[in-house]
């Protein structure tokens, strides 16, 4: 008789499921929430395959029912942004009799803007690891509304110009947080969308009202109290809705911000997603930016009418966002984003070759419809091609950066419309989408990240 010897496993210790949050100190479920600890043997995992291997981190996404105020909050703070990003176009024809000075000069208010978003690009990480999500978001309230303090009393044109700098860090700020949370909601592509939306609404009204109180008005910087008004809310706001996040970092976070920053650097694909984050907006910003001047100057139009085309580009990147923003996921991110830049090509030669301004004010409409999903699908397609741990800092990092652009381009054109004329708009927006497909092209495809 053969006696059979059974072999009893050694006891293994559970396998505990890291917990990181999305951000130190927000007040709602954070993306690093466990489900539970599993250990070996648990009875309550009946299959082997239901049981993550060892050392990997289950996640669970925010749950958009419990957090609607921050996420109406947060829409809020977008809304004023877009605001602010579509009235300055609208306002060059009216800032440079005001101030005396010439396209190089209102070119600055771009630069200064760039170099806000810059700076916000390289401490946002840190600023989140040490204040919580909901200290960088009154942060950045804060100081856009500083600048509008400075903005409407129209100060001297240093000064005036200097005010960009707090409007921009601020703004990038609050969109750098507003992009992490909302890309890891589940169905993210649809809410990045209403998100980007909301910023289109924004800068569509924002040129509608500036130009309305600078043509019949004689004081045109009037516009920035009504944008201060909205600052106070936005404050408020965002205080009350993060206030139990508010200047509440962990000494984890802290201490893993400059390691996870460093390594979101050191990834290709953030660096190619920034890439062509700034052209996109760089691109976006001009067009609606430019547009106004060198409807007037190359077209010979009304200030007062062509005023309202830049309202047109913007309601149609609004509209594109919502409409394609299903499409363009059923039918494959990748592949829809190329279309869209064919299409935005062609409706950008139309609008350079015909000289008419119904015909180019329909046109920079379409133009504004085709590249609006470009931005919060981006953003879909970085969260599928990063590592989830990466998201805050990568994330934070890609749109931030890439929203420099909304300064650094319009800069440039202003910058060589001094010396060679508004025209130069043309072929710059014609090269900015050449360059975005390039960088869309070396984006790798999604394939699932497990952290």
């Amino acid at each position: 008789m053969t006696a059979e010897i059974a072999k009893i496993p050694p006891p293994v210790a559970p396998i505990e499921l890291e917990n990181r949050s999305l951000a130190a100190g927000s007040n709602f479920a954070p993306i690093g929430t466990p489900s539970r600890s599993i250990s070996a043997g648990d009875e309550e995992s009946s299959q082997l395959k239901d049981r993550p291997p060892e050392g990997v981190t289950i996640f669970e996404r925010p749950n958009v029912s419990t957090m609607k105020g921050e996420l109406l909050s947060m829409n809020f703070a977008v809304f004023i942004s877009g605001m602010n990003d579509g009235s300055t176009g609208a306002l060059i024809p009216y800032l440079r009799p005001a101030y005396d000075i010439g396209l190089l000069f209102v070119a600055v208010v771009y630069l200064i803007n760039f170099s806000g978003w810059l700076f916000a690009a390289f401490t946002n990480v840190h600023l989140t690891a040490r204040l919580g999500m909901g200290g960088v978001l009154t942060l950045g309230a804060a100081l856009q509304l500083s600048a509008y303090c400075l903005m409407f009393w129209k100060p001297p044109y240093p000064l005036f110009v200097c005010s960009f700098f707090f409007s921009g860090l601020g703004i990038a700020y609050q969109n750098a947080q507003a992009n992490v949370l909302v890309a890891n909601l589940n169905n993210s592509h649809r809410w990045l969308s209403i998100l980007h939306a909301t910023f289109g609404v924004g800068a569509l009204l924002g040129p509608l009202i500036a130009t309305t109180i600078a043509a019949r008005t004689a004081y045109w910087h009037y516009f920035y109290l009504v944008t201060l008004g909205l600052a106070v809310i936005n404050l408020g706001l965002l205080a009350w809705m993060f206030r139990d996040g508010l200047f509440k970092g962990t000494p984890a976070a802290k201490e893993s911000a400059n390691r996870d920053f460093k390594k979101a650097l050191s990834e290709r694909t953030v660096i190619v997603l920034s890439l062509f984050f700034l052209l996109y907006v760089g691109m976006e910003i001009s067009a609606g930016g430019w547009v106004v001047e060198f409807l007037i100057r190359a077209r010979n139009g009304k200030p007062s009418k062509v005023g309202y085309v830049a309202s047109g580009f913007w309601g149609g990147l609004t509209l594109g966002r919502v409409v394609l923003a299903d499409v363009t996921h059923r039918l494959g991110e990748r592949r829809m984003v190329f279309v869209y830049i064919l299409l935005a090509l062609i409706a950008q030669l139309i609008f350079w070759f015909v000289p008419n301004i119904i015909a180019n004010a329909f046109m920079i409409s379409l133009l504004g419809f085709f590249i609006g999903p470009f931005f919060p699908t981006g953003i879909s397609v970085a969260t599928k091609v990063l590592p989830r741990e990466l998201h805050v800092a990568s994330i934070g990092f890609a749109a931030t950066m890439g929203q420099a652009g909304s300064a650094a381009f319009p800069f440039l054109t202003g910058a060589i419309a001094a010396k060679s004329g508004v025209r130069v708009l043309q072929p710059m927006l014609v090269a900015l989408l050449a360059g975005m497909s390039i960088f869309w092209a070396l984006i790798p495809r999604a394939s699932r990240h497990i952290s």
